[in-house]
Formats: structure tokens, sequence, C-alpha cells
């Protein structure tokens, strides 16, 4: 959610080999990432399936052979008559060919009703892969951001170090000419030193959060490394300032348009409406057509060629199958999914609010929820010289 609101500047800018935009890092990351990867395998296996089901709503045609050997003499053709001047041929090898067509005329909607179910699927499959595109997108510009935040704290520990530097050397100076304590240059040494180890702690953030980022754009650690980055900002910060009752309806309702869980869950809660429509498909008859040209003979020759036609119905009065365990089987998965879809529903406002709040509070999105902040500690209130700013102040003595 916050990423859909996170419109960033210079994402048309030019590109060249020492600046990484969000553009690129996105980019790149879709274009290679397992999970996306795996979530598109997925949805054109669903649309596949689509059109395997569609596929039979068509007549079957197939050419058939065999070459069978009998143990005794088998009749070459069938009889359709008995003539003693003309008797049929009898041979233990025999070979027949022939051209066949199987057509289910009518089935009370059951092929109708697996198309939807296989509609429904892929339909949910393309929103599982927006979901995965956009979760990857969100860890992307969390990336992106912990870098930018990281290296700003570097630089600002940087100048502290070197505001610290200034003050302890005129601390020193003061020492020297008798204006100042011993202990005053003992408070900025210390402070220096705990400076230092901020630095430390703020350089090992940031190596990994470029090795973080590097990992997810697929590029070499050192290219992130060495790349400059492009700042950000929100092209419209209404959602983050607003705090009026009509914004956070349309916030709402915006997370709920854009949700890709939610529609993956409506989709399946359409599928399992037509599942059911195909549990009660299978407690009627199907009415088949048939048709064939067989060509039968020796292995000598001989062959004798006829066709036929017939009409097939077909109704399952008992056993295994499709509507053996009834309606209630089809409508069970229906209860749950829409029961999972009113969740996800449910669930949306409290995760626009969250985004809102990720959105007034920029500097949570730099940082993941195991992550320290990405700041110093505050210096204790009666700290002398610069630890209440990274200025650094001179040396404060009566």
């Amino acid at each position: 959610m916050i990423t859909s609101l996170l419109l960033v500047a210079g994402l048309a800018a030019a590109q060249d080999t020492s600046r990484l935009t969000l553009a690129v890092a996105v980019d790149r990351a879709l274009a290679s990432y397992p999970t996306v990867a795996a979530a598109r395998a997925r949805a054109a296996g669903a649309a596949a399936d689509v059109g395997a089901a569609q596929a039979a709503w068509l007549p079957r045609v197939s050419l058939d052979g065999s070459l069978n050997r009998f143990q005794e003499p088998m009749v070459v053709a069938p009889l359709h008559g008995f003539d003693p001047t003309n008797p049929p041929l009898f041979d233990r090898t025999l070979i027949q060919s022939g051209l066949s067509l199987n057509w289910t005329l009518f089935d009370f909607g059951g092929r109708t009703a697996r198309v939807r179910v296989q509609r429904a699927l892929a339909g949910a499959a393309d929103a599982a892969l927006a979901g995965a595109e956009l979760q990857l997108i969100a860890r992307v510009v969390t990336g992106y951001l912990r870098v930018l935040t990281a290296r700003d704290l570097v630089a600002a520990q940087d100048q502290r170090l070197a505001a610290l530097a200034a003050a302890a050397a005129r601390t020193r100076q003061l020492i020297a000419e008798g204006k100042a304590a011993r202990v005053d240059g003992l408070r900025v040494d210390a402070e220096a030193r705990r400076a230092e180890a901020d630095r430390i702690g703020s350089a090992a953030q940031l190596d990994v959060a470029e090795h973080q980022l590097a990992q997810l754009t697929q590029l070499p650690y050192e290219a992130v490394h060495g790349a400059s980055l492009v700042h950000l900002r929100l092209a419209d910060p209404t959602y983050a300032t607003d705090t009026s009752a009509a914004v956070r309806a349309a916030l709402v309702a915006r997370a709920r348009q854009a949700s890709a869980e939610l529609h993956e869950a409506e989709q399946r809660a359409r599928a399992a409406d037509a599942t059911l429509g195909v549990a009660r498909a299978a407690w009627f008859p199907e009415l088949r057509v048939a048709g064939a040209y067989i060509d039968r003979g020796l292995w000598t020759g001989d062959f004798a060629a006829e066709w036929q036609v017939g009409v097939a119905l077909s109704y399952p009065l008992s056993g295994g199958g499709p509507g053996a365990g009834g309606v209630a089987p089809g409508a069970r998965p229906g209860r749950r999914v829409a029961e999972r879809r009113g969740a996800v529903r449910r669930g949306c406002p409290h995760r626009a609010a969250v985004a809102r709040g990720g959105l007034r509070h920029p500097d949570r999105l730099s940082r993941g929820r195991s992550q320290p902040a990405l700041r110093p500690r505050r210096p204790d209130r009666g700290a002398p010289l610069g630890n209440r700013g990274s200025g650094g102040a001179g040396p404060h003595h009566r």
C-alpha cells in the first residue's frame, strides 16, 4: 500500500553507470527475482488450463490402428449377413485402422462450469502475480530508502566527528592556557569515542542495506556500493497530511481496489461457486455422438472399409466420480473462500491506517521491523560540549 502511494521524483531522469534510480532497481528486481518468476509460471500454467478446459467443447477426432495376432483364426470383418456361396474370411493375423469422432453434445453445464473454474483460477493466479510484484516492489523501495537513510546518517556522523575533533583541539588549547579543566578534555575525548562507535555501527548497517539491495536487484555489491542514489519524495502528500474522514475513506477504498490479495480471494470465491456447478452437473446424464470409418483386412491384403454413426447417453447411477460426494463438498470450499475474502476485506482499513502512519513517519519506511533504528544515541541532558548536536559547540566552562 505504501508503495502504491510513494510516487518518486526522478524516475524519468537520464541513466548513467554511476547512478542507480529507484525505477532501475525495481525493473531489475521484477525481471529476475525468483518469487515473481515463479508467480509468472503459475499464471501461465493457469492460462493454459483455461485452454484445456475450453477444448472439451470441441469434438475429438482420432486416427487409430492396430495389429492383432490370435491363437485361433478370427473373422476378418463383422458379419452383416450370411451367404453360403461367399463365406467370411478367417485369419490369425488381423489389421485394423480407422478414423473416429466423438463429441459431447450436452452435459447440463458441466463443461461450462469447468471453464468458469479455470478462468477464475487464472484470474486468481494473475492477482497472485500482481501481489508478488507489489511485495517485491515494496521490498526494493524499503531497501532503497534504507540505503539512502544509512548513507545520510553516516555522512552526518562524519560531520559530527569533524566537529568533535575541532572541539577537542580547542579544548586542548584552553587547557594549555589554563582556561579549562582537564576533565573537559576527557569529556570531549569520551564523546568522540562514542561518536566513533556510532559511526562504526552505522557503517555496518549501511553495508548490510547495500548487500540487501544488491541481492534484490541482482546487481554486484560493488555496483550498488559505488552508485549514487536519487533522493525520493511523495508526489502527493495529501494522504500523509490530511486527517479528514473523507481522505481516510478514500484511502480505504483505494486500498480495497488495489489489493491483489482481495482480488485473488474474490477470484477463488468465484472458482468455488463454479466448482459447485461442476458437482451438480455430475448428477445428470451426458449426450454424445460418435462416428468412425474403419478399414479391416489381412496381413496380405483383402481390406474392407465401412462407416458407423451412433448416439450414446451416459448416466452414472452409483460408484465414484465427480458426483459421488454430492453437492455439499463443492459448497464447503465456497464457504471457506468466502470467509477468507471477508477477512481480507475487513483487514483493508487496518492496512490503510498502517500505510498512512508510515507516510506520516517516513523514518519507519527506511528500516524493517527487525532492523534497529538508523540513528545515533541521544546524549544525556547534562552532557557538555558537542553532545547536544552535530555542530559541536565549544567547551563549556565557567
